[in-house]
């Protein structure tokens, strides 16, 4: 600091201030992490207060593949290649996985089925029609159900039932004490986390490391649209929670420091409590949906799609009654993923298939932004490479959109189908009704979804027709540059042919009377 200031900053080169500049920057964190040991423990701005006698679990993990008209050799191959038909008789199914495939791909089949059940070698847990296999140790059991959308599209969900161990290790992470540290990002300077963010990143990144172990499997076994994209999959998982009941009103007395201490332990899972509205379901009673988490206030969840249901498991449990979890096992919190996330698979593919949306909207973007570069020099390699891109996302769109609006259309309806719908909870809902608002008055999310996916359709469609009329003319136009470059090489051929003639003819015999004779004194 010394050194870059004063009349030792005029002498000093401009390229020696930098240095000193970069290295100062280097070590303020050092001084940052010094500092967030100082700060006493009972202070909510640099720690985060878990209550000690609430505890959550993680009742199960939901992740989702699609698999477009572009996608499905790799379907047909994975299934193939898993071998996951050779159970299937023992559980009832009249069809392999590839007949039934086709079936439904062609309009005349079901509209979903069972695809496999997978059993962890060395479990305890038994399905009838199961494949005992190496799963990743956080994992029992993993149930793959594929959902037919219209024509086009298969959608394949993957269930992870998770272990006791793993279920409990977000727990563990929340109620352990977090001291500041120091994390070294690669190719960035070191990021200096005190109680309260250091809390965070530690809690949240045991919920991801979940989210990333069944999301790495599913990239392996089942590749499709989001692994040829490189894009996580769509994930939900399911939070259970001891003691806090996040649909009920705050009471009237409670303090401005308590309230920021539970929503800080709610954030610390990577569950938000500060929107005013949260997303309920008649059909999921005392559930909140709580929507991909902010990369900036969830440093650790990144910007991947993540989706969680969450609430208080008692609470849950006397919505639906006493013998609403009969027949689901002894396990409350298996028995509501088995109960009522079964009732999301339709909703939940059609969130997916608006990440594909977005996916296909980058794709569309980085093919127009690099059309005028590759097309520029006229490379026929070039060409054909943006018109394969741009045939396999047109084939994908126009089936896709025809697909999916039928499948929001669809006269038939069964457990898949929740309606959501933005409702006040917690303190909104007690200042709502201080304030004499009409709380029945609510937004449908589905009815958003749904006009949400109408607007990017029309506007990929509409800009996949001028980009395929921008690449006819430039098709037209390399074709006729070729045609010079054919015509000019055929030249030149023809005047070696010339050369290599007459070549031959003053060669082919020497004599007084031939040509060369004639030339040569």
């Amino acid at each position: 600091m010394w050194l870059s200031s004063g009349w030792r900053r005029r002498i000093q080169p401009a390229r020696l201030l930098s240095a000193w500049n970069r290295g100062i920057n280097y070590l303020i964190p050092f001084n940052e992490h010094d500092r967030n040991f100082t700060w006493p423990l009972d202070n909510w701005m640099h720690s985060v207060r878990v209550p000690n006698n609430d505890h959550v679990n993680v009742a199960g993990i939901w992740a989702v593949e699609l698999f477009p008209p572009a996608d499905l050799p790799a379907l047909r191959r994975s299934i193939a290649r898993n071998g996951w038909d050779r159970q299937r008789p023992l559980g009832g199914a009249d069809a392999g996985n590839r007949e039934t495939l086709a079936r439904a791909r062609s309009g005349t089949g079901t509209t979903w089925w069972r695809m496999a059940s997978l059993v962890r070698k060395g479990s305890t847990w038994f399905a009838l029609d199961g494949i005992r296999t190496d799963l990743p140790s956080a994992f029992e059991t993993v149930q793959l159900r594929a959902i037919q959308v219209g024509d086009g599209l298969t959608a394949v969900i993957a269930e992870f039932h998770l272990s006791d161990t793993a279920s409990n290790s977000v727990d563990v992470a929340w109620h352990t004490k977090h001291e500041p540290f120091m994390r070294f990002p690669r190719g960035r300077r070191p990021i200096s986390y005190d109680r309260h963010w250091g809390t965070f990143w530690k809690v949240q990144s045991a919920r991801v490391a979940l989210h990333e172990e069944a999301r790495t499997w599913l990239m392996d076994r089942l590749p499709g649209f989001f692994r040829r994209h490189r894009e996580p999959h769509p994930l939900l998982d399911l939070l259970l929670l001891d003691k806090f009941d996040p649909t009920r009103a705050e009471p009237a007395n409670i303090s401005r420091d308590t309230s920021l201490r539970r929503r800080d332990a709610m954030r610390a899972l990577g569950l938000d409590l500060f929107y005013p509205d949260q997303l309920l379901a008649d059909d999921l009673p005392k559930l909140i949906l709580g929507l991909p988490p902010r990369a900036g206030s969830y440093p650790a969840m990144g910007e991947a799609s993540t989706w969680s249901l969450w609430g208080k498991r008692d609470a849950v449990m006397k919505a639906l009654g006493d013998d609403a979890l009969a027949g689901y096992g002894g396990d409350p919190n298996r028995a509501i993923a088995h109960r009522l996330v079964d009732r999301m698979y339709n909703l939940f593919v059609m969130l997916a298939v608006s990440d594909l949306l977005s996916v296909s909207a980058r794709e569309q973007a980085r093919i127009r932004d690099e059309a005028a570069n590759k097309h520029g020099k006229f490379k026929p390699k070039a060409l054909r490479s943006l018109r394969r891109s741009l045939l396999t996302l047109s084939l994908d769109l126009t089936t896709l959109r025809r697909d999916v609006r039928a499948f929001w259309e669809r006269d038939w309806s069964w457990d898949g189908d929740p309606k959501f719908f933005f409702t006040p909870v917690g303190g909104s809902r007690r200042r709502n009704r201080k304030a004499g608002s009409d709380e029945e008055t609510r937004t449908e999310f589905n009815a958003s979804v749904r006009a949400r996916q109408e607007r990017d359709f029309a506007r990929l469609v509409d800009s996949d027709r001028d980009l395929r009329d921008i690449l006819s003319t430039v098709a037209s136009l390399g074709a006729s540059v070729d045609s010079f470059r054919l015509g000019r090489s055929a030249l030149w051929v023809a005047v070696a042919s010339l050369a290599v003639a007459i070549g031959t003819m003053l060669v082919a015999e020497v004599g007084p009377t031939s040509l060369l004779g004639w030339l040569l004194p």
